[in-house]
Parts: C-alpha cells; structure tokens; sequence
C-alpha cells in the first residue's frame, strides 16, 4: 500500500512539473509583441487612473500631489484612446505605456497604501494580473533599441520623438529613457546604455517624487557601465558624484579605489574596448532595411494571363522584384476589405509567436511578433483566397500548411532567415514528418496592412527591399529545379519603426508539386 502511494505522489509531481510551465505561460501576456493586443493596456490604465482619482477624494492630505499629476495621465491616456492603434503604432507611445503600466503604476499602489482609501486599493488588487510584466517591459526596451540600432538613429532624436526624420508629438520621460539604459546595462551593452544613461541623468528633475528614478542609483548604473567599458577616468569622476550624495557608502568607496587602481596600473586610463566589426551580412540587412543596398532593378511589370486558365479572364497584376533569387510582387491581389477580415480574424485571438537562438546561457528573440494559424478551409474567404494563391503559383495546396497571420510589436521583426527546412540538418524527430510533406518550395507572403515606417522584407544577398503595401504579396522559391535549398532566399523583416504591421504567410509544400514542378537536372 505504502509503494503504491508513493508512485502515486510520483505520478502527482511529475504532472506537476509538466504543467507547471504552462501555467506560466498563461500568465504572460506578452503585451509588446503585438500592437494590435495593447489597446487594452489603454482601457487598463483609465481604470487605474479612474480608480485612482476616487482614492485621491479620500485622501485629503495626499490631494495635493495627486491632482497635480492626475490631468497629466489623463492626458496622456486620452491621447492614446482617441486613436488607439495610432497611438501605439508610434514604438515611443508604446514603450512609454508599457512602461507606465509596469513600473509607474505599482509605485501608485505603493503610495496609496494608508489607513483610508482601501477600496481603491483592492480595485488595484484585482487588476495587478493584468499589468504588463518585467518581460513586456524588456520586450519594448529591445523593440526600442533594435528601432535606434538597426536604422542608425540618435538617442537624442529618438527621446524628442524623432523617429528616422519625422517628428511626432512626444517626449520620452526619464524613467522610459533610464529603463532602456538599465535594459542595456544588465545585457552586457554598456557602450549602448552609456548614452542613454547619460541623457536620463540630464533629465532627472522633470519626475513627480515618488516616481522618479533616484539620482544616485542612475550614477551608479552609469559609473558601472563606463569601468567595463575601460572608461576609468568618467568612472572615477560618476563615482566622486556619488560619494558627495552618500559620503560614507562602503560600496562606493570600494569602487573608488578599484578604479584608482586600475588607473595607476595602465599607462593610460581611457583605454577603450576594441569594437567588434560587424559581419558584412549583418551590415548588407542593415543597409537594406536603410533602403541604402536596393539593388533590385524590377525588371519589368506584366499581366499574369497563364498560370492558370482561370487568368485569362481575371489576370493579375506582377512586378518581378529580381531574377536571383526569383521573387515577384502581386499587386491588388486582396482587396481592403479582404484585408480587413483577416485582420479581424486574427485579432480575436493572437497568442506569441516567438522563434529563438540560443547564444550562450541566454536567448535571442529572432521574432517579435503575435500570430494564430488559421485552417484554408475556415470560411469562404480563406477558400477564396487559397484558389488565388493557386492561380499566382500553379501549385497543388492540398498539403500547404495553414494560413499564419502576424501582427508585429514594439520595433517588431523576424531576423534574418531560410523558409526551407534543409532535411539533413533538422532534427531527427521531425525528419519523418518533414519528408512526408516535403520541403518548403515557395512562400507566399501578403501584405495586410500599409506600414508609415520601416517594417520592409528585405533580401540581404540580393539587395531587395519590398516596403509593405496593403493588398500585394511576394512570391518566391526557396528550393532550386533540381530541388536542392536555394541559400539566396535569406530574408528578413526589418523593424516596424512607426505602424502596425500585418502580414498573412502561406508555405506551399513540395508533396502534389511532382508534376507540376518536376525537379530537374541542374543545368552545366
């Protein structure tokens, strides 16, 4: 009896661990992955600030510095709910409430903790699950930083809410602009963070009291930053700083004399790290996604009358973008209100769609996007739009995979990447499925939504650069005639640097494809 009662705790805990990630992940919501999934942190925070305007009434010794700030969060917030996915199409009004929403908001709740108020206070309670995460909060700080590093923007343009030229009306405040340098800092990028630790020092004075990022912990973070960047002598001087605010601090004067050390044993006390120089691949999609290496020479503009019988009554618009690898535009091939459907049928039930890259102990987000798959037979209108991808390709769709429909995020992107699965280097679990469907032969990708900026598919070997337009799709083949992976179709989708962007993919399958695209000798 006693065995069996402990292989049954066994059975109990082992389900336990099973289950116990998914429980996790129920919790997080992943709030900046997604522009279209944040209006409701908008609707969150006018209950905050409803819920905390009622506290202020019965807070008569606290009136005076919340209703100094109360007009300020409202508006702000109906700013943002006027126009909701305008608002958050700009990455900085995103970020920024993000942000509010994770760090501010708490410290609200700290403050209203008294005697008085506690109905307010159990309203805050039964919201707390509902406020974005210390993840959400690093995801928009990434989304912020990859906007500034992959378009070559100035922290200080960035904080006056100048994004790549165009002005918006907002500001950065400095606890946004310290959480992107804290962001920085703790991931081992101190010579980004530097600068815009820097700005959040010159901007310190500008907070409420209890929502401002203290002087000395700000100086800290930075004086840290420059010593492991080899920077004693702005060490040293950060550090007196904070020596003269806390005279006695043990930690500090430690660190002073670690870095007069340091100082003594170098012949020169600014020595610098050597940056690393970046991989010409890594600054070909840099360059790309800048429009600087569009090398496409759209060769030509046509009616496609005959991939199908059915075109030649309705044939469709094509652009050739580029013979290798060969990829091509449809223009008008879903119309607006199309679009909107699938839009609509998404956004009901978005859920994260991450791929990562292992590097070291930690992992890289290689995509910033909430997506749901959606079966081709759904309704009328995937029907519909799965004949149309049937008349641009001529392929067999019966064993393409579903629709996937993608909203991006804050600075949202898909890192550089290959379509085609290569059957010889994935792993041995998914090979039997893989070659049961087959490789992927071609992508169809369309464009849902117009982008304001950023956000292009960029060919980083090839040059092309394809801005979103609402309505159109790309076609391209990842596999060569003879049926070998063609490395040339390495792409990418920049960052969103202003907008929100939606595109729908559909992978086609090489299985029903054997006599409509025979694989052919390659040619000598």
């Amino acid at each position: 009896m006693t065995s069996k009662w402990r292989q049954f705790q066994v059975s109990i805990l082992n389900l336990l661990l099973i289950l116990a990630p998914t429980w996790g992940n129920r919790l997080e919501q992943h709030h900046a992955l997604s522009v279209a999934s944040m209006p409701p942190l908008l609707e969150l925070e006018k209950k905050l600030i409803d819920n905390l305007e009622d506290y202020a009434n019965v807070m008569e010794q606290k009136l005076q510095v919340l209703r100094s700030y109360i007009p300020v969060l409202r508006a702000e917030n109906a700013k943002g709910r006027k126009d909701a996915m305008f608002y958050l199409s700009n990455p900085l009004n995103a970020h920024s409430l993000i942000r509010r929403l994770h760090q501010d908001w708490p410290k609200w709740r700290i403050y209203m903790i008294q005697p008085v108020g506690t109905a307010q206070i159990r309203n805050f309670d039964s919201w707390k699950t509902d406020l974005p995460t210390n993840t959400d909060l690093c995801d928009a700080c990434a989304g912020i930083v990859r906007i500034k590093s992959i378009y070559d923007l100035q922290v200080e343009d960035i904080i006056q809410g100048q994004i790549d030229g165009c002005q918006y009306n907002f500001s950065m405040s400095s606890a946004d602009i310290f959480a992107v340098g804290y962001h920085l800092a703790k991931r081992k990028a101190e010579l980004e963070g530097i600068q815009w630790l820097q700005e959040a020092v010159n901007r310190l004075q500008n907070e409420p009291p209890h929502l401002s990022i203290a002087e000395l912990e700000v100086l800290k973070l930075l004086a840290e930053c420059h010593l492991n960047e080899n920077k004693y002598s702005k060490a040293l001087s950060l550090v007196e700083r904070c020596l003269k605010i806390e005279p006695q601090r043990g930690y500090f004067i430690r660190l002073r004399h670690k870095i007069n050390k340091l100082i003594r044993d170098q012949t020169n006390g600014t020595i610098e790290k050597e940056k690393q120089p970046e991989k010409a691949l890594e600054m070909a999609f840099k360059l790309s996604c800048r429009g600087f290496l569009n090398t496409s020479t759209k060769l030509h503009c046509s009616y496609n009358f005959s991939t199908t019988p059915f075109l030649r009554f309705a044939p469709l618009k094509m652009e050739q973008v580029g013979l290798n690898p060969y990829v091509v535009l449809y223009h008008e091939v879903l119309s607006p209100q199309e679009s909107a459907q699938l839009i609509e049928l998404a956004a009901s039930d978005l859920k994260a769609s991450g791929v990562f890259q292992a590097k070291g102990s930690t992992f890289k987000r290689l995509r910033t996007v909430k997506a749901r798959w959606i079966k081709k037979e759904l309704n009328e209108l995937t029907k519909r739009i799965t004949r149309r991808i049937r008349d641009m390709t001529g392929f067999d769709l019966k064993e393409a995979e579903k629709f996937q429909i993608i909203n991006y995020g804050i600075g949202g992107h898909y890192n550089m990447h290959k379509d085609y699965f290569n059957l010889t280097k994935i792993p041995y679990k998914e090979v039997a499925l893989a070659k049961h469907f087959g490789d992927r032969i071609a992508t169809v990708l369309f464009y849902l939504s117009d982008v304001e900026q950023g956000g292009a598919t960029v060919f980083p070997m090839s040059g092309y650069t394809i801005y979103p337009r609402a309505g159109t799709a790309l076609l391209w083949y990842n596999l060569h005639t003879d049926g070998h992976c063609d490395p040339s179709t390495l792409h990418a989708a920049c960052p969103v640097m202003v907008g929100s962007k939606w595109v729908m993919t559909e992978w086609i399958r090489e299985r029903g494809q054997m006599f409509i695209r025979p694989c052919l000798k390659p040619s000598a």
